[in-house]
């Protein structure tokens, strides 16, 4: 059986032969990695993590945040389909669905066989998704769902999608099958970060769902919804340390090439934002592993490494015209956004300490 150590050189090797030599291409095209996805699929990466039963890998959460970190060091967005794919939507299924869906699909998201989504934000609901329009009506033996979803990754590709909508005046969470009449879906062109990261604009115009498709029971939804978003918050945090990692390197290289006393400053802060956010990352790691809330520590990584991958993407920037600096400067500001601003993170992490709601 293969130990940490051994899978870090594969990790190592794998993203210097494929993740880094396709980076540039893959953003130029603007199109989803399809190859790269399938070939971690066949590794077992994507499920590394994952429960045996589901044919996952069994390990600790800590192999697949050491994929995100490594693939980070070169392309963000191809640590996305970690994220996008098991972070996101498998770990909702594993952790909220009966047997017979977790069965049925798990395994299948895994060996790369399907694709899954996440639709919670919408045009007029982001920040806040309690305020969205998304609703389904009760029917015999379902519900009929109507609504707009917006800035969804792997929309397009989507064979299933986790999706919120009111069911009365409470979000309920539905799994949904991608292929249900009524489905349409709008790739989004144009980004100005991840641009090889499928995003889509789905519309639902009386989309059939089944009884057993609820995850969770009625008016829950937000609850499931708070829990992936740690997932996704955390995931987030690991991909701009790769990052700033990543920027570490050819900051290095330009310090040592002109070694002037601001280049070597530059150096200095960007380890002490390196560190911080290892120290962040690694207690909200634990935390998972152990099963215990990890919410305020997944806010404060999130907000640390996201904030600080900004300043050491602006520090390179500052040095160098490079294709990689140009990209990773726009895929870490980008960061900033997801799953909850800045301002968000601060509004979840005061509300962790103080008990006092800014919103709903």
């Amino acid at each position: 059986m293969q130990n940490l150590d051994s899978f870090k050189k594969d990790l190592k090797k794998f993203t210097k032969e494929k993740i880094k030599t396709r980076a540039e291409k893959n953003n130029e095209s603007e199109k989803y990695d399809t190859k790269t996805a399938v070939e971690i699929c066949k590794k077992g990466w994507l499920g590394i993590s994952a429960p045996e039963k589901y044919e996952g890998g069994g390990k600790d959460p800590l192999w697949t945040y050491e994929i995100i970190r490594t693939f980070s060091q070169e392309d963000i967005t191809a640590a996305a389909i970690i994220t996008g794919q098991f972070t996101l939507v498998a770990e909702i299924l594993i952790n909220e669905c009966q047997e017979d869906i977790k069965n049925n699909y798990v395994p299948r998201i895994l060996n790369g066989e399907i694709n899954g989504c996440y639709a919670l934000t919408e045009p007029d609901a982001g920040s806040n998704p309690s305020e969205m329009k998304s609703r389904v009506k009760k029917i015999e033996k379902g519900w009929i769902l109507n609504g707009q979803k917006m800035w969804i990754t792997n929309g397009n590709i989507a064979d299933l999608a986790i999706v919120y909508a009111k069911e009365d005046d409470a979000v309920s969470c539905f799994l949904v099958d991608m292929k249900s009449k009524g489905i349409s879906k709008t790739k989004i062109h144009g980004k100005m970060g991840f641009k090889s990261s499928d995003t889509a604009e789905i519309s639902f115009e009386n989309v059939f769902i089944p009884d057993q498709n609820r995850i969770g029971k009625k008016g829950k939804g937000l609850s499931v919804a708070f829990k992936a978003l740690d997932n996704g918050r955390l995931g987030i945090s690991v991909m701009a340390l790769g990052a700033i990692e990543g920027i570490q390197k050819r900051l290095i290289e330009i310090a040592k090439n002109k070694p002037s006393q601001k280049n070597i400053e530059d150096v200095a802060k960007v380890e002490v934002i390196i560190e911080s956010c290892k120290s962040l990352i690694s207690k909200a790691i634990d935390l998972k592993s152990n099963k215990k809330n990890f919410t305020k520590y997944a806010s404060m990584a999130k907000l640390k490494s996201t904030e600080g991958a900004t300043k050491a993407a602006n520090m390179l920037t500052d040095k160098s015209r490079d294709k990689f600096a140009n990209r990773v400067w726009r895929d870490v500001r980008v960061m900033e956004l997801f799953e909850g601003t800045s301002e968000i993170q601060k509004l979840i992490i005061g509300n962790m300490i103080t008990g006092f709601k800014a919103f709903n």
